[in-house]
């Protein structure tokens, strides 16, 4: 059936249940995947980059320009301008806190639980519920304070369904797919960033329906949700684990360093790389807004289409990347990621003007758009395949410690810099930072070995 992810009947181990929530032992034999197949599967990440990049890139930055008012904080000698954008610093650092422990706690459980339903179906379906309150709520929200209690929620919520997610991939995808099931990751992931930028950036922030726009989020989460819920034939553990449940919870977030070693660099070099876009991404509505002065609904629709225009080129390699990685090796498209994002952000500090931004911006696109199509690849390959879910939740320490070191380093040095937004320089500032991530990414990736781990 299109759209439904069909197991393969070949004995006892493989047999499913009946009704909607399908199963599969964990035995069964991974078969190959159709393209509407890796749809399903990766139409989540759809619904995570509708909300994650539009929530952080414009709603967070316009409700927080609301409700908050810039200021000067004294310590002792030290005059600190807390505007904005350390606001916004402060927000987003305490939900990334939340994703860095949480999300592979939940992987690691979701690995060895031994629901009916499948061991990670009961984990995506009540992030899931969370992730519709949640985000239903922060629509409703009229102060920072009440803002930052809600995404705290919400950070929990959208980790609990994210990280037994991400374990779905290798216990699906077979090894001879897993470079394409990453490009269709990567395409969807920017697929969806894209779509929520035009629909909540450009076309509903800027007519200011800011409301409407903040509940298309948890109806996208909704729609996704029931797709790999209801599409994607969970696999179901028979047998109890040999690790006790609270070990596994406590080891959630360690990895063995001496014999993944690999797996250990490349998050090191993940991690930088992605400090860059998101520092990007989170201060791009407060750097079009307050370096060329405008309203509210212009600086959504310009820095929209500043991160959707990145976001296009990055979609559009992310599938071609994908099969190249195939052939030229998975290690030497994120060195070039490296060195063309580096490139990328280099000009962005001296771009005159906002075509100038935008232009500069494809070279970003293109970067992030290799990374993205053989990034999950990659890690996929230096996992244990036992430990899916704990260790691909682990990978999240690095997608959340990038906006947990990159979003407070640089959101005060920005208002220090723009002194109570007499300058604008702060910005240009950010972007040689970035730049000085991407040449760390690249660094931290050469002790990298391109080998499969079973």
């Amino acid at each position: 059936m299109a759209g439904i992810i069909e197991p393969n009947q070949r004995g006892p181990a493989e047999a499913t249940e009946g009704g909607l929530l399908r199963t599969l032992h964990e035995s069964a034999v991974r078969t190959q995947m159709s393209w509407p197949n890796m749809l399903v599967l990766s139409s989540f990440w759809f619904a995570i980059a509708y909300v994650m990049q539009p929530l952080g890139g414009t709603i967070i930055p316009l409700l927080v320009g609301r409700f908050t008012d810039p200021m000067t904080i004294h310590l002792g000698p030290l005059a600190i301008a807390a505007d904005v954008n350390t606001y916004v610093a402060v927000l987003d650092t305490v939900g990334a806190a939340f994703a860095i422990v949480w999300q592979p706690a939940i992987g690691a459980i979701s690995d060895n639980s031994r629901f009916a339903l499948g061991r990670r179906r009961p984990f995506i379906a009540i992030g899931v519920v969370g992730d519709i309150i949640f985000l239903a709520l922060i629509a409703f929200i009229t102060s920072f304070w009440g803002l930052l209690l809600v995404y705290v929620f919400f950070q929990i919520a959208s980790n609990t369904a994210q990280g037994p997610y991400q374990g779905m991939l290798p216990d699906q995808v077979p090894d001879n797919q897993r470079g394409e099931a990453s490009g269709y990751y990567g395409l969807m992931n920017m697929v969806g960033t894209i779509v929520g930028f035009l629909v909540v950036g450009a076309l509903l922030i800027p007519t200011h329906h800011v409301r409407i726009a903040i509940l298309t989020l948890p109806l996208v989460i909704a729609v996704a949700g029931a797709l790999v819920i209801f599409g994607v034939p969970d696999r179901r553990r028979t047998a109890a684990s040999a690790q006790r449940l609270h070990r596994s919870v406590l080891l959630s977030v360690a990895i063995d360093t001496k014999r993944y070693r690999d797996f250990a660099w490349l998050m090191v070099s993940r991690l930088f790389f992605l400090m860059a876009p998101v520092a990007i991404g989170t201060y791009a509505f407060n750097f079009i807004r307050y370096t060329f002065n405008y309203s509210e609904g212009k600086a959504s629709l310009y820095s929209s289409a500043l991160q959707a225009t990145i976001l296009v080129f990055a979609a559009v390699l992310c599938m071609t990347a994908g099969f190249l990685a195939e052939r030229y090796g998975k290690k030497r498209l994120i060195m070039a990621a490296c060195l063309i994002g580096a490139l990328g952000s280099t000009l962005l500090i001296f771009a005159p003007s906002l075509p100038w931004i935008l232009g500069f911006g494809l070279i970003v696109g293109i970067s992030l758009g290799t990374f993205l199509s053989v990034d999950w690849a990659f890690m996929t390959d230096l996992i244990p395949k036992a430990e899916a879910g704990r260790y691909m939740g682990v990978s999240n320490i690095a997608t959340a410690s990038a906006g947990l070191i990159a979003r407070p380093l640089l959101g005060p040095i920005i208002d220090a810099f723009n002194n109570n937004r007499t300058s604008a320089a702060g910005y240009r500032v950010m972007f040689a930072i970035v730049t000085g991530f991407f040449l760390i990414a690249l660094l931290t990736l050469r002790p990298v070995r391109e080998i499969k781990v079973e």
